[in-house]
């Protein structure tokens, strides 16, 4: 086993701990950015739900006749 110099250690060191450029030009999101993606995720979120009522009052969600023997229901 070779003995590691104080160099190669420092060398090697140096390596690791430096900062990567996509790293260092990193952008956060803001306060705004935050609170409009989640008012964006909320309105999304209502209008599947009004989508699957309307899917479900117009009949969408039952079962047909016209299905073949031996198909599995989807579960919803």
């Amino acid at each position: 086993m070779k003995p590691i110099t104080d160099a190669r250690v420092k060398a090697s060191h140096a390596v690791m701990c430096r900062s990567t450029p996509a790293a260092a030009d990193r952008q956060y999101p803001t306060i705004g950015d935050v609170l409009r993606a989640g008012i964006y995720r909320a309105a999304t979120r209502k209008e599947m739900v009004a989508a699957q009522s309307i899917w479900d009052s117009e009949g969408g969600a039952t079962e047909s006749s016209e299905r073949p023997t031996g198909t599995p229901r989807l579960s919803p």
